[in-house]
């Protein structure tokens, strides 16, 4: 049975406050940078608002909010005022970074391929299952599990031999 989202402000104001810092996160985790991924959050909630969708329960809607996050990072990461600008700051040197995502793992984590940081974050750090992730990104859960060895294997490696800067 499928229950109809409330669009009310106060509705909203529920949804935002228990989601928008995995939002947040994600968007941050995808685009490196605070500003977009502010930004991004943002959008993700107005198109949240704008949408007709309904939603079977939470997680229904906490998976749409990270798909949709997903995909609008990606927009942006492709947009041609992103490709013409100079970078003037990395997330390293940025200051406001969520405490969750602030230290030596994450510095590394946030320095491996694309393929590898979303899986990871979604795993290690919201503790959804492969299935779950697999679902969400519409890759194989095989393929997520692969990655997340791999991403394991590479972080064990980088972190044995010191080849990071940390701040």
């Amino acid at each position: 049975m499928s229950v109809s989202l409330l669009r009310t402000g106060e509705g909203i104001s529920d949804i935002y406050n228990r989601h928008v810092n995995t939002v947040y996160r994600i968007a941050l985790t995808i685009l490196n940078n605070i500003p977009e991924a502010e930004d991004a959050a943002q959008t993700v909630f107005m198109k949240l608002i704008t949408s007709a969708k309904s939603f079977e329960c939470d997680e229904h809607l906490k998976a749409w909010l990270i798909v949709t996050t997903q995909n609008i990072c990606k927009d942006y990461l492709k947009s041609w005022w992103r490709k013409k600008r100079v970078s003037m700051e990395t997330v390293e040197e940025q200051e406001d970074i969520p405490a969750s995502l602030n230290g030596e793992v994450w510095s590394v984590i946030s320095n491996l391929n694309e393929r590898y940081k979303l899986p990871v974050y979604l795993h290690y750090y919201e503790g959804y299952k492969t299935e779950e992730i697999a679902l969400m990104l519409g890759i194989n859960h095989a393929t997520i599990r692969t990655r997340l060895k791999t991403a394991r294997a590479k972080l064990r490696l980088i972190l044995e031999e010191g080849d990071y800067e940390l701040e």
